[in-house]
């Protein structure tokens, strides 16, 4: 039983070390986007042979092929690099924490509830609109910043004077 478990450890050592170093990089990263704040969520992945980054698997980025250096990998002379532990990605301006699917799922999920209250929130908009003297609708209008999800624009939603 010993010469067993000796054995399959010795396997997984030769495994592991023969295996390509890039492929630690595979996974999910968030990060805060530099000019607007919001968060993203990028992918270092393989195709075949070829690795390739999105920038924002969300908003369906295009994929970019990475070149493979023996330094690791890289676009256009630009490194892409992994922290000691594994779990921070640094490429050009991005300083992204590794995630698992299921917060990406999460994500997902979210936006797409967003989505829906922001939908339903725009049809509420254009019932009011029409029944509301000018007073009452910029209170409605005020009430509507609190509630409204990110990333939804209410057409017709401004004040009246």
């Amino acid at each position: 039983m010993k010469l067993k478990l000796v054995f399959a450890t010795v396997i997984a050592l030769c495994v592991t070390a023969c295996s390509d170093n890039n492929e630690k990089a595979i996974g999910l990263y968030k990060y805060k986007h530099n000019m607007s704040g919001t968060e993203k969520i990028s992918e270092v992945k393989k195709d075949g042979s070829t690795y390739l980054f999105v920038e924002d698997v969300i908003r369906k980025s295009n994929a970019i092929a990475l070149t493979e250096t023996p330094e690791g990998l890289s676009y256009n002379n630009m490194p892409l690099k992994l922290s000691e532990d594994g779990n921070t990605l640094y490429f050009s301006s991005i300083n992204g924490t590794r995630i698992d699917n299921k917060y990406l799922d999460e994500k997902l999920a979210e936006i797409e509830q967003n989505k829906k209250n922001c939908a339903a929130l725009q049809s509420e908009v254009n019932t009011n609109n029409k029944s509301m003297d000018n007073e009452s609708w910029n209170k409605y209008v005020k009430s509507l910043r609190d509630k409204t999800p990110n990333d939804c624009h209410l057409i017709g939603a401004g004040m009246r004077w």
